[in-house]
């Protein structure tokens, strides 16, 4: 009879847990979607969200959201303590994840793409921390563009003291000419001069079938011509891809197999 009575309180205890578990998963769940939601449209916008981060933003906020929250709840909550008690208890484990939580946030919040740089033929992916450490406001990019993240010209100088501002920032600072403001121009107006290095598809999708099946994949999606299309690399932080332009400027997709010039 005692057995049974143990087994029982266990029983009740398990399903007690698991049920302050689910309410603590469900609220933790409209968290993480509204989360989600920054993520994938604001922060890391596609094309760039697969190369740029934001599925390892995506599952850093899923852990530390629906993972580490829920079970602590799972491990602590006990409903034979006293209400003061479960109320401390909660209180922490609400405390723990929300600090967390801010941390992860921030961390891919500053790691959020704000600029897409072209220089020499290529173009560089720049996160928003690469500005805020050298006290460079993300705002002043507006200037150049209001796409989200904005497409950038760095001109070459030709000018010899720009050139040496130039060689003086890359050695003292090592800081390479995409990442210099002072070189900076508007996208827009000089795409016709930087088009005029764009790759060569045809010998691109010749020698890489995935990258073949994802142009005929994109094509037909957008019921274009290849030859329609200006096809650009992208150097981005997780994996390089070939950026896909219209004739007058404007991404209209990517080709995310790994591209090696």
């Amino acid at each position: 009879m005692e057995v049974t009575m143990r087994v029982a309180r266990y029983s009740e205890l398990i399903k007690s847990k698991f049920k302050a578990a689910g309410i603590h998963l469900a609220i933790s769940s409209i968290i993480f979607l509204v989360l989600a939601y920054f993520i994938v449209f604001e922060w890391y916008p596609l094309p760039y969200f697969t190369a740029d981060g934001g599925w390892q933003g995506i599952r850093m906020v899923a852990l530390i959201d629906l993972v580490l929250g829920p079970f602590m709840t799972l491990i602590i909550f006990n409903p034979q303590k006293s209400t003061r008690e479960i109320h401390f208890d909660l209180g922490t484990i609400a405390c723990i994840q929300v600090g967390v939580l801010i941390w992860g946030i921030y961390t891919v919040y500053n790691e959020r793409p704000v600029a897409i740089v072209h220089w020499d033929g290529e173009f560089y992916s720049m996160p928003a921390k690469a500005y805020s450490e050298r006290n460079i406001a993300v705002d002043e990019l507006e200037q150049f563009g209001v796409e989200k993240p904005v497409l950038i010209h760095a001109y070459r100088p030709v000018e010899i003291e720009a050139i040496h501002e130039v060689l003086i920032l890359s050695t003292e600072e090592q800081l390479a000419p995409f990442e210099q403001l002072q070189l900076y121009r508007t996208f827009k107006d000089n795409h016709h001069e930087i088009f005029q290095k764009q790759l060569d598809i045809n010998e691109i999708i010749h020698h890489n079938d995935r990258m073949r099946l994802e142009l005929e994949t994109f094509l037909l999606q957008s019921s274009g011509n290849k030859d329609d299309f200006i096809y650009m690399p992208l150097n981005a932080r997780y994996h390089n891809v070939v950026l896909i332009f219209s004739q007058t400027g404007e991404v209209k997709g990517t080709l995310n197999a790994p591209y090696k010039q």
